[in-house]
């Protein structure tokens, strides 16, 4: 007797004894707050982001530079040795004869040039500007999107592992319970007021009660180390969760027109949709460009060194004349592939023409998303009080039925089904008020912002009474 009344005990003890060999262990404490900065800080998906948007100030500084400025080539050394044989030549009229005196001819050279080229046509330079700032902004999006979705997941991942400890502490107190129940089944066998069927089917009641602990506390710590993923940071040892009141709150007062011209406004998604269909437009100016006139100059700065045979070779002397070519080249490369030119332009319209369709469905798609993550949150505030109210029920009815038990006006059968019941409502609690912090977290996501107004900390007990 003494032994199976001690199971109980000892199921319970489980819990508390893991946290205390955690701290025993080293293990750090870990509130939401720091594991949103260690994920944003080390986080590979997040990173990436990042680090792309990081190339906007040099890109914008190029496109300046390159634009702007002439582009430079510069040749050092550039040395070669031919040999040339000409077995025909021309006579006073240019006509060709045979050359009397064919022999090979050598001769080597050595040059050295610096070249300057600058081009232009059309809005060439201001579509280049406009165009680089797109990506940047494009890219400064997808960060803020990335940052966005990395915060929303490393919040589900946490409150995750404190749901799932918490149901493992739910699952602690029950093995509690059994064992007082096992005990009083004992009891009442011992005065020969029950027979051995109940002792064994408390007894059954106690082991399954173990495996169901052993089997929450698997999924809590599989939750802990999706946690950990989510992180991305391999220097992290093993962690204390850290107890964070849960956003409940009546989501009466969330508008739902009011979310939805939020979102519109700040959305991301939203936002870089808007980026594409700019970028479109300006892919249908950046078409028209072939129509306008090009303007080309270029300014060529060079040393040239030619003598018979190998005597150039390699000379890097600075006693040769410095030459000189200057171009400046006015092109109209209207007709230039005309037909080419002209179904760029009508793909470059169709392309605006459908990104602008893409904005269209992306707008209508957030504001279903938005409004259909409102009524969830909404109901799971309802189902979270329907399920708080059916715990105060189920726990006042299983303390009635053990009275009755114990004074033998009711079966161990009848006792099992109401701890049975009272045991699902109380899981249905705390699954519940989680699955209220996950609908809310849906919400923000859709709408790009926070929308919770207050932060109400529950202070309802779900253990057992």
């Amino acid at each position: 007797m003494m032994r199976r009344s001690a199971l109980g005990a000892t199921l319970a003890a489980l819990l508390f004894v893991a946290p205390a060999a955690a701290q025993d262990s080293g293990a750090s404490r870990l509130t939401l707050s720091d594991a949103l900065d260690i994920a944003e800080g080390h986080n590979p998906g997040y990173r990436q982001a990042s680090n792309s948007a990081a190339l906007n100030s040099v890109e914008m500084r190029t496109i300046w530079l390159d634009q702007l400025l002439p582009r430079a080539s510069v040749s050092l050394f550039n040395t070669g040795f031919t040999g040339n044989l000409q077995r025909v030549g021309q006579d006073n009229f240019g006509n060709p004869i045979q050359n009397p005196s064919a022999d090979w001819n050598y001769f080597s050279n050595t040059s050295q040039q610096l070249g300057l080229t600058w081009a232009l046509q059309g809005q060439s330079l201001l579509h280049a500007y406009k165009r680089q700032g797109l990506t940047g902004e494009d890219r400064a999006l997808t960060e803020t999107r990335a940052l966005t979705e990395l915060q929303v997941e490393v919040q589900r991942s946490y409150m995750d592992a404190l749901e799932q400890r918490e149901l493992l502490r739910a699952e602690a107190e029950l093995g509690d319970a059994r064992a007082i129940d096992l005990n009083v089944a004992e009891r009442l066998f011992s005065l020969a007021l029950r027979t051995r069927v109940d002792v064994l089917n408390a007894e059954l009641a106690v082991e399954q009660q173990a495996f169901a602990l052993q089997q929450q506390q698997t999924a809590y710590d599989r939750a802990v180390l999706a946690l950990r993923t989510r992180l991305g940071n391999d220097e992290v040892g093993a962690i204390e969760l850290v107890e964070e009141s849960l956003p409940l709150f009546d989501p009466a007062s969330l508008d739902p027109d009011a979310l939805v011209r939020m979102a519109l406004r700040v959305n991301p998604e939203i936002q870089q949709s808007a980026v594409a269909v700019r970028s479109s437009g300006l892919g249908v100016s950046e078409s028209k460009n072939a129509w306008w006139p090009e303007v080309s100059m270029n300014l060529f700065v060079y040393r040239r060194s030619q003598q018979p045979r190998g005597s150039s070779l390699f000379n890097i002397g600075i006693n040769e004349p410095l030459e000189s070519q200057f171009q400046v080249q006015f092109s109209i490369p209207m007709f230039n592939n005309f037909f080419q030119n002209k179904l760029a332009m009508d793909r470059a319209s169709v392309q605006l023409e459908n990104d602008r369709e893409v904005d269209r469905a992306t707008r209508l798609r957030i504001e279903e998303t938005v409004r259909v993550a409102s009524l969830e949150l909404t109901n799971q505030w309802e189902s979270l009080r329907l399920a708080e109210r059916s715990l105060e029920i189920a726990q006042e009815a299983l303390r009635l039925a053990r009275e009755e038990y114990r004074i033998g006006t009711r079966t161990f059968e009848d006792l099992r089904s109401s701890f049975d019941q009272e045991a699902l409502t109380r899981r249905q609690v705390i699954t519940s008020r989680h699955s209220f912090v996950d609908a809310l977290l849906s919400l923000e996501v859709a709408v790009g912002e926070r929308v919770r107004s207050a932060v109400v900390p529950s202070t309802r007990d779900v253990g057992a009474r």
